[in-house]
C-alpha cells in the first residue's frame, strides 16, 4: 500500500508538470486565435491574454463556468446539480470497475465523488479531484476501419462485424469568452442531433453511448440535447476519470469498448466527442447490423448549422468599471482546499461581458459564491477598476 501511494505521488506530480506546461503554452496563445498556432506563439507573446489574466487557462479553469450556468439555467439547486453529477460519475466508475483496461478499477458512491477529502480535494467550484479528467494516465488502443467486403475476405466472422454509422462535427470559437452562452452549445446540439438524424435513430433506438465527460457539465449537456436519462450509464470505457484522461486517446479507448459491447448486446451505440473548452464536437453511430441510412464518403461537417443556431456574442470590455451582474462563475482552490481567488463572468448593463476577480481571501463573497444557499448566477454586484488595470468583483 505504501509503495501504491509513492507510485500515485509520483504520477500525480508528473501530471502537474504536464499540466504546467499545457498552461504555459495555452498562456502564449492570444483570445479567439486558432490552437494551431498555440506552439509557435509561445515564444513570442510575453503577456497573458485578458482572460488568462484572470485564471481562465486550461480546461479545468473553463468548464466549470459551464457547470454553473448550466445548473442555473436549469432550475436546479447546487445540491441537486452536485447529485446529478455524482450519479453519472458513480456509473462510470462502476463501468471502469469492471472494465480491465480501465486505469481505475474501483468504483465509488457518488457521496466519495461528492465529498471533499484527501484524495479528493476541491479543484475548481463546483469540481472534486474525481469529478475531473484523470492526467495521470499511460494507455494505449487500436482498431482497424476497412470495407466490409475486406472484412469478409480475411475471414471476420459475421457476428463480429461492426458497421460505421454516419457522422457529424461542428464547432465553437477557440475563445471561451467569446462565446454566445454558457448553458449550451450550438456545436454540440448540431453534431448529436445531427448524427442521430442522419442515421435514422431515436434515442430508443440507441443500447449503449459514450458521452464525453471531461468534466460533469459536458455529459450533462450532451444527455439533455438526446434526451438520455441520467440514471443510464452514458460510458462503455468508464470516463474520463477512471477509464482514462484526456490528451490520451480516450475516445479510441471508447471505440474499441463500444465495439465489444456491441458485440455481445445491443445493436446501436453511439459516440459523443469532445475537445478542446467545449470547442470540438463529434458524433459517430456504430451498429452490429448495416445502417441503412449510411452511406460513404461522408461530408460530416455541420457547421453552417451551429452557426446559425447560435445566439449573438457579446461585445467584449476589459476595462470596464461600474454595475453588472453575473453570467456565471468559479472559484479556484489551492492543493490544500484553500480558495486561491474566484473569477466571475458579467454582464454590463448595456450587454457587453466582462470580467472580474474574487480575492480568494474574501471569505464572505467565497461562501456565497460556493456554499449554495443563493443562486450566484443573475445576482448584481459591482466591479471595481484597480490601478494595475485589475478589474475586481464586489457584492452590491
Amino acid at each position: 500500500a505504501a509503495a501504491r501511494r509513492k507510485a500515485d505521488a509520483a504520477a500525480e506530480a508528473e501530471a502537474q508538470k504536464a499540466l504546467d506546461k499545457v498552461r504555459a503554452k495555452i498562456n502564449a496563445a492570444d483570445d479567439g486565435k486558432n490552437s494551431d498556432n498555440v506552439i509557435r506563439k509561445s515564444s513570442t507573446r510575453p503577456e497573458p491574454s485578458y482572460s488568462q489574466k484572470y485564471g481562465l487557462i486550461a480546461p479545468v479553469d473553463i468548464y466549470p463556468l459551464y457547470e454553473n450556468a448550466c445548473r442555473a439555467a436549469w432550475g436546479q439547486s447546487l445540491t441537486e446539480a452536485q447529485a446529478e453529477s455524482g450519479l453519472i460519475w458513480s456509473l462510470f466508475s462502476e463501468v471502469a470497475a469492471r472494465n480491465p483496461g480501465a486505469w481505475i478499477n474501483k468504483a465509488h458512491t457518488a457521496e466519495e465523488i461528492l465529498s471533499p477529502a484527501e484524495g479528493n480535494r476541491p479543484i475548481a467550484h463546483p469540481y472534486n479531484k474525481l469529478m475531473v479528467a484523470n492526467m495521470a494516465v499511460n494507455q494505449a488502443a487500436g482498431f482497424i476501419v476497412t470495407s466490409l467486403a475486406e472484412a469478409r475476405a480475411r475471414g471476420v466472422p459475421e457476428d463480429k462485424i461492426i458497421y460505421v454509422g454516419m457522422g457529424a462535427a461542428a464547432h465553437e470559437a477557440w475563445s471561451p469568452i467569446k462565446r454566445d452562452c454558457y448553458d449550451k452549445t450550438a456545436g454540440m446540439t448540431v453534431s448529436i442531433s445531427k448524427a442521430m438524424e442522419l442515421n435514422g435513430w431515436s434515442v430508443g433506438d440507441l443500447d449503449a453511448v459514450e458521452l464525453y465527460s471531461c468534466f460533469p457539465c459536458v455529459p450533462k449537456m450532451a444527455r439533455r440535447v438526446l434526451d438520455w436519462p441520467a440514471e443510464r450509464e452514458a460510458s462503455v470505457f468508464g470516463g474520463l476519470t477512471f477509464g482514462g484522461g484526456p490528451i490520451g486517446n480516450y475516445m479510441g479507448h471508447a471505440v474499441v469498448s463500444m465495439v465489444e459491447r456491441l458485440r455481445t448486446g445491443g445493436t446501436n451505440g453511439l459516440l459523443f466527442a469532445n475537445g478542446g473548452y467545449a470547442t470540438h464536437n463529434h458524433t459517430i453511430g456504430l451498429s452490429c447490423q448495416p445502417i441503412a441510412a449510411a452511406h460513404f464518403p461522408q461530408d460530416f461537417h455541420y457547421q453552417n448549422d451551429a452557426d446559425a443556431m447560435r445566439g449573438s456574442i457579446p461585445t467584449i470590455v476589459e476595462d470596464y468599471s461600474g454595475p453588472a451582474t453575473i453570467e456565471t462563475y468559479t472559484v479556484f482552490y489551492e492543493r490544500d482546499g484553500s480558495a486561491r481567488q474566484g473569477v466571475v463572468v458579467a454582464r454590463t448593463p448595456s450587454g457587453d461581458r466582462t470580467l472580474a476577480k474574487v480575492a480568494g481571501d474574501d471569505a464572505a463573497l467565497i461562501a456565497f459564491l460556493t456554499d449554495g444557499e443563493t443562486e450566484p448566477v443573475g445576482t448584481n454586484g459591482t466591479i471595481i477598476l484597480e490601478d494595475n488595470g485589475m478589474q475586481i468583483w464586489k457584492a452590491a
